[in-house]
């Protein structure tokens, strides 16, 4: 059964449009690899929780923290408020991917904002050991 990591969707757009602003982007260890440049992301991590942020540079800064970057947290999976949790599906070892907002013939970026305007509240990231599936939900069907 797929892992559902729910994060609410006014948060996720706000990083989503201050990477899709910015002119210039912390690119993937792939993209560095390969010289190849980044398009505007959100940064899906997972080291401290489970958080999602903007890989636009400057960095979209927490007005709370200063110095670190502005995060969404999926909902119970922040290890301050919830404690630390883990899960199989999302393997044992830290790791950050990029969801690019531009590329393909359905821009991520267009998806959230239809979403948005529609009244949906959270990204709904389904994740399994090999895959993983983004969607906008009205409701958190999962916890």
């Amino acid at each position: 059964m797929a892992l559902h990591l729910y994060f609410p969707l006014t948060d996720t757009l706000r990083l989503a449009e201050h990477a899709i602003a910015a002119s210039e982007h912390a690119a993937s260890l792939t993209e560095k690899e390969a010289g190849v440049p980044c398009p505007g992301a959100l940064e899906w991590v997972h080291d401290d929780g489970v958080y999602l942020m903007s890989n636009g540079l400057p960095r979209l800064t927490n007005p709370n923290r200063p110095g670190y970057s502005l995060t969404v947290h999926a909902h119970g999976w922040n290890p301050r408020l919830d404690g630390h949790r883990s899960d199989p599906d999302l393997g044992g070892d830290d790791f950050v991917e990029h969801l690019h907002l531009t590329e393909e013939s359905d821009p991520l970026i267009e998806d959230l904002r239809a979403a948005h305007a529609a009244g949906y509240q959270w990204l709904d990231l389904m994740v399994s050991a090999d895959t993983f599936d983004i969607r906008a939900t009205r409701t958190r069907l999962h916890d």
